[in-house]
This record gives C-alpha cells, sequence and structure tokens, in this order.
C-alpha cells in the first residue's frame, strides 16, 4: 500500500513541477533531462507536543534544501508558511489535501525565479501530531544547475552549480548560520559595484 501511495505521489509531484517549470518557459526535453537526475524519497515525521507551550512552536522556521516536498498533515494543526509581506499563514489540515513545498535546489534550478519556501511547525493546540513527506532531489554526486532555458539576457545565471550533499553539510554549520541566505553565499553568483553579475 506505501509504495502504490508513493508512486502516485511521484506522478503528482512530477505533475506540478512540470506545470511550474512550463509555466516558466522550460522545454519539454530540458524537463526531461531533468527528471532523470533526480532521486525521491517518502517519510513519516511524528512531532511532540512543543516544548514551548506559550509560542506552540515545534519545529523553527526552515527551507528545505531539496528541489520540493509534498506534506500531508494528519488531523492535528501544525504546518505554517511565510508569505510576501512576512506574515506566517497556517495550513490547514484538511482532509485530502497536500501542500507543496519548493526547496532550496528548485531556487538553484529555476535560475532564482521560484524561492524556496520558509516554513516551520507551530501547534498551538500543544498536540502531538504526524505528518507524511514526500521528497524529491537531486542525485547524489550530480551538481544542482540552472536550466538553460532559463538564462538569457533578461535573466542572468544567478547560481552556480552545487552539489546536494556538499551544500546540505555547508548549511549546518556555525560560518552557515551567519548568513540570512545559506544558498546565496554558498554557490550565489555576486554582483560587482556597478550591478552585473560575475
Amino acid at each position: 500500500m506505501i509504495v502504490s501511495f508513493a508512486e502516485k505521489m511521484l506522478r503528482l509531484e512530477e505533475m506540478v513541477e512540470t506545470l511550474t517549470l512550463e509555466g516558466l518557459g522550460v522545454g519539454g526535453e530540458s524537463i526531461c533531462a531533468h527528471f532523470g537526475q533526480l532521486t525521491h524519497g517518502f517519510r513519516f515525521s511524528h512531532y511532540d507536543p512543543p516544548l514551548n507551550k506559550e509560542t506552540g512552536i515545534s519545529m523553527v522556521p526552515h527551507r528545505d534544501d531539496t528541489m520540493t516536498t509534498a506534506i500531508l498533515q494528519h488531523e492535528v494543526e501544525g504546518l505554517e508558511v511565510r508569505v510576501e509581506d512576512g506574515r506566517w499563514v497556517a495550513v490547514p489540515p484538511e482532509p485530502g489535501t497536500i501542500t507543496f513545498v519548493a526547496g532550496e535546489q528548485f531556487t538553484v534550478v529555476t535560475n532564482g525565479r521560484v524561492k524556496a519556501c520558509d516554513h516551520r511547525v507551530r501547534t498551538p493546540s500543544n498536540r502531538e501530531r504526524y505528518a507524511m513527506l514526500f521528497g524529491r532531489k537531486r542525485q547524489d554526486g550530480v551538481a544542482v544547475t540552472v536550466l538553460n532555458d532559463l538564462v538569457d539576457a533578461d535573466h542572468p545565471l544567478m547560481y552556480r552549480p552545487l552539489k546536494h550533499e556538499e551544500y546540505s553539510m555547508f548549511r549546518y554549520t556555525p560560518e552557515a548560520s551567519k548568513f540570512d541566505d545559506p544558498l546565496e553565499a554558498y554557490c550565489g553568483v555576486q554582483k560587482d559595484g556597478d550591478g552585473a553579475r560575475v
């Protein structure tokens, strides 16, 4: 049953990615090549009641270092996403709903056009909660690179290639914690004084 469910989640996640990439102008051949370099994983998450009853925070704000993550919540509230104006918005655990979250790898692949989603777990009811997560990422040893279709005169290259396993090691270091955007610090193409990317 779990294998069948994971296969359906893979198809659904590929559909969401395809629609997003097509909407940005990426061709079918590039999308197929992109999918050929991905792997996926499925896990169950259990969150104890939050230690801090006042804030209700079970997991601090973060961005996934994956391509995308599909999140299925079970009955108890918790998932919150940060919207453009900085507010945190709750994503209700409605039956039959799936929340898709863009990760940092997708930011690189889309040349910064799809930002990784800031999200956290906050459970004001102070109950334990469960969730299922289905994530996709680049295969180990294969560099995450910007899709060529998304680089042009109006959209200069924003990220150098990165290897998932190396970046994952960096982003949990004290050095990475100094930056608001560890991804940008790690592989962002820097601007010179005139605003040109170098």
